[in-house]
């Protein structure tokens, strides 16, 4: 016993000792025989301790014996060879945050390595608890992950176990109806969805079903605004089954009761039951869906009745205002036909923007839009409508003349005024607006600004692209010439005194100097308040360009151009901390430093296993400069940067090895940055070989097959992607990477197995086209497209097969879902299944604005409106994808699929260099 209680003691302070200190822990440091130097204190929010003639002492991430060392110093100030032990008297608490459907805090501060699986064991969190565990978010720091806990529960799979960390915050969505399987009528049932969930399983749980008493030949399946009739007797005999998904509601009838179903245009659609003396009729059953109020009755199309025996009666809208009865048959189906919607978007100088609904009746023209809008008079005159940024039409002709456009549904309108604005250069000038109603002429200006002493004026310019055009005032006030302006013209009127300059381009200003003040560069930028010299690009007199840093004589009466620098943006995606368009103001230095130093930094350090790597630069669509990410990080690399350009960083994968063997993690392991990629590394990280096992390993790389004895004084570089086999029993076991490079162990309990069993069991489909199998150190391509060549082959013991492609019979997905790249096709995906499938929208998603680019993005561009999907109405428009198709999925609605193509194409690249580069890696 005693031997136990010293073994465990010396356990214990291991752990004490290689504990470090955290903020909240209460530390007691003892100086023996010296109470008075002795003392109890808690680690302060910023990591520190108050010790007497020390001060502030920072000991968060220290261990006790650390803390003893640093306090020795002062201690020994007072008292020789002290006696010093720090120890935590209590240590802080390491929470974790549940939130949602479940609001707890947990301290996992005991429970070393606490797994998000392993809290749901201990708070017993199970399939049941009401929450949608295929969305779990943890969040952690400014970053949130999103984890599917589905296979956990019901095939035992975590692969995505996370270790919980001090701080994480634990979102668990609570379980929405839509993910839930109704059973409604002469018996109910409400149970979570279940994936390969069917009706036959369904009503095992529901119990025996009294065939008398429920009308089971009658029973209706809704889903998604359908109704569809069927007979469970086919289910309860076993000849059909049904597969069910999320949202499904089932209608069991009891037998003598009546019943019918409606859908579209009501507020509550669904199953409505009427009691033996209750009339069964279309009024009635309206009614009992929450009705259909007088303004709403303009938007319904038609009324279709579908009967049991399957005959279909149609009736117009009218008959809701009558007080004709319409009698329906018990189980018949009502559908209330909505007229398709139509709206435009509005954009720009009117009074009313966004949204613009016509309502049936309506005329569906730009005057009639105009009208419901509302215009200011100056937009009237001189405004114009731009229609899907494509057709242009004077507002003035439309209002005030015959002209008008038929619109259609989703067209982008777009009001574009701007205002005749001038800029004038002079005595009591500045920027002059002319209404639509007065002329656009050089005198009209000139009377306009009061000019009526000519004496006092001695000519009149006008700049424009920088030619000028000179005028006598004498013959602009009395002659009245017709001298045409255009907008932002500037007008230079030269004083015939006074001693001043004239600044035009980009700054338009009137500069006046003392009577005997010097004009100088310098004096004249002073009092443009341009000091600043490298906000101007260039400024010039005649043509010729002046160097700002000389205080050069300028003539009085010059006229001088101003060019300033313009704001440059840069947008910056890829793996690096922050992602996003920057802004690159005249006094920033546009290069890679200040851009990665704008954004958070790229991602590199020693200890990672995944960092930046190459650096790129697109310009025009092209890539032009190519850097290594971690040579700028040090400053050794670095470039200037252009307006439009785009930067893209991409992510350095970490070297790996495949691990299989008895007692062995069945794993891949990866190597950090600053760990060598041996076989002594491998070792340490895998825990050493197990007790038992034999020390002579097998490594594969590629097609070399070779035996390793390993001892202490040995070591072997690995390369990368090679699989390495400890003492496995080979003549039962074949090995296979996955699609994702997961490993696998296949024990083989028959004589013969083929490769379509293997396959089936890594999940592996005919949308494969190749995988690559090690035999006795030879290689072998095969292609696994056609099931017959599979079901042929035959797999031996010792077998490695890999997987070498990615899928062919994909498509592309990209722009505002979560998880954008490729999606790999079944048959019959359709555009909503392909965006569930990455992940669904994100918040900055336009739903209603989505597009279908058929066989690329020069292909046949088709817009779809999946707001249904969000909003909980019914979907109109799903097409089919197909192989080779582009899904983009926009921020911005009032965009056309023209406008999107530029960005699209730059996506397409990145994606297709992504996936170029993980096909090089593979093959590696």
């Amino acid at each position: 016993m005693r031997k136990f209680t010293i073994i465990f003691m010396l356990f214990f302070a291991l752990i004490i000792f290689s504990y470090t200190i955290r903020v909240g822990d209460t530390i007691s440091i003892e100086v023996f025989n010296y109470p008075n130097l002795s003392r109890t204190v808690k680690v302060a929010l910023d990591g520190s301790i108050p010790y007497p003639y020390a001060g502030n002492i920072k000991v968060q991430g220290k261990t006790p014996d650390e803390v003893a060392e640093m306090l020795r110093p002062y201690i020994e100030k007072f008292v020789k060879q002290p006696v010093i032990t720090v120890y935590v008297v209590e240590y802080a608490p390491m929470l974790v945050f549940l939130q949602g459907a479940i609001n707890k805090i947990f301290d996992i501060s005991t429970y070393p390595d606490m797994t998000i699986t392993k809290l749901f064991s201990f708070l017993s969190i199970s399939k049941d608890s009401g929450v949608d565990f295929e969305n779990i978010q943890i969040r952690r720091d400014n970053t949130t992950i999103t984890v599917n806990l589905l296979p956990y529960f019901y095939q035992g799979k975590f692969d995505n176990d996370i270790v919980l960390k001090e701080g994480d915050i634990i979102y668990l969505p609570p379980l929405s109806s839509e993910k839930t399987i109704k059973i409604l009528g002469a018996y109910t049932l409400e149970t979570t969805y279940v994936p390969g969930l069917t009706l036959s399983t369904l009503l095992l749980k529901l119990g025996p079903i009294d065939k008398e008493y429920a009308e089971i030949e009658n029973t209706k399946i809704y889903q998604n605004g359908v109704v569809n009739s069927i007979n469970l007797e086919d289910v309860i005999s076993g000849t059909k089954d049904y597969p069910l998904s999320p949202g499904i509601r089932i209608y069991i009838p009891k037998r003598k009761e009546k019943y019918a179903y409606i859908i579209g245009f009501v507020k509550n659609p669904g199953v409505k039951t009427f009691g033996v003396n209750e009339e069964l009729t279309l009024n009635t059953l309206i009614a009992k869906s929450g009705g259909i109020s007088e303004n709403e009755r303009k938007f319904i199309e038609k009324i279709i009745v579908s009967l049991p025996n399957g005959k279909e009666l149609q009736y117009s809208p009218e008959v809701l205002n009558t007080k004709e009865k319409i009698y329906l048959q018990s189980g018949s189906i009502v559908k209330i036909v909505k007229y398709p919607d139509f709206y435009v978007y509005v954009l720009g100088n009117s009074k009313i923007k966004g949204k613009i609904e016509f309502t049936p009746d309506e005329v569906k023209t730009l005057k009639v839009l105009l009208a419901k809008i509302g215009l200011d008079d100056e937009v009237e005159h001189d405004g114009k409508v731009v229609i899907n940024n494509d057709f242009v039409i004077d507002i003035k002709s439309v209002i005030f003349g015959n002209e008008d456009y038929n619109l259609k549904s989703g067209d982008i309108v777009q009001i574009v005024y701007e205002p005749f604005v001038v800029n004038v250069v002079g005595p009591n000038g500045g920027s002059i607006k002319l209404s639509y109603n007065e002329p656009k002429t050089l005198p009209y200006l000139i009377k306009r600004l009061g000019i009526k002493e000519p004496k006092e004026i001695e000519k009149v310019l006008i700049v424009r692209n920088k030619a000028i055009e000179t005028y006598d005032i004498n013959t602009l006030i009395y002659q009245n010439p017709d001298i045409t302006l255009e907008k932002f013209d500037t007008i230079v009127i030269k004083t015939a005194e006074t001693n001043a300059v004239y600044l035009t381009g980009d700054v338009a200003k009137y500069i006046v100097f003392d009577y005997n003040e010097p004009i100088t560069l310098q004096r004249i930028l002073a009092k443009a308040g341009l000091s600043d010299y490298r906000q101007i690009e260039t400024i010039s007199v005649n043509g010729k360009t002046l160097n700002v840093k000389e205080n050069i004589i300028i003539e009085k009466g010059s006229i001088l151009n101003v060019k300033l620098k313009k704001t440059i943006y840069v947008t910056a995606m890829g793996y690096i901390k922050q992602t996003g368009r920057v802004a690159f103001e005249y006094y920033e230095t546009p290069d890679l430093k200040t851009l990665f130093g704008k954004l958070g930094g790229l991602i590199i350090g020693p200890d990672l296993y995944y960092s930046s790597d190459k650096v790129y630069i697109l310009r025009n669509g092209k890539i032009i400069k190519e850097f290594d990410a971690e040579k700028v990080y040090l400053g050794e690399e670095n470039t200037i940067l252009q307006d439009n350009d785009f930067v893209f960083v991409t992510e350095r994968q970490p070297n790996y090895v495949y691990v299989f063997g008895k007692n062995m993690p069945n794993t891949i392991v990866q190597f950090k940055n600053n760990e060598a990629f041996d076989f002594k590394t491998l070792l340490a990280k895998i825990n050493g070989i197990p007790k038992g096992i034999s020390k002579t390993v097998t490594i594969i790389e590629d097609s070399t097959k070779v035996s390793f004895t390993w001892d202490e004084t040995k070591n072997l570089q690995l390369k990368n992607g090679s699989t390495i086999i400890f003492d496995l029993d080979t003549e039962n076991y074949v090995y296979a990477m996955d699609a994702l490079g997961k490993p696998e162990v296949i024990y083989l309990d028959k004589d013969k197995v083929t490769l379509y069993e293997i396959l089936t069991k890594l999940g592996i489909d005919k949308n494969y086209k190749y995988v690559k199998l090690l035999r006795n150190s030879e290689e072998k391509i095969i292609d696994i497209s056609k099931v017959e060549d599979t079901l042929a082959f035959n797999v031996k013991p010792g077998d490695i097969i890999k997987v070498v492609d990615t899928p062919q019979n994909f498509a592309y997905i990209l722009g505002e879902v979560k998880n954008p790249g490729i999606v790999q096709l079944h048959e019959g995906t359709t555009v909503l299944e392909a965006i569930i499938s990455a992940g669904f929208f994100t918040q900055n998603a336009a739903p209603s604005s989505i597009f279908l680019y058929k066989d690329g993005i020069n292909g046949n561009a088709i817009k779809v409106n999946l707001s249904g999907a969000v909003k909980g109405g019914n979907i109109t428009e799903n097409p089919i994808v197909e192989p080779g198709d582009i899904i983009f999925v926009p921020n911005d609605p009032l965009r056309t699929a023209i406008d999107w193509i530029p960005t699209i194409s730059s996506m397409l690249n990145l994606v297709n260099n992504s996936i170029l580069l993980l096909n090089n890696l593979s093959g590696q």
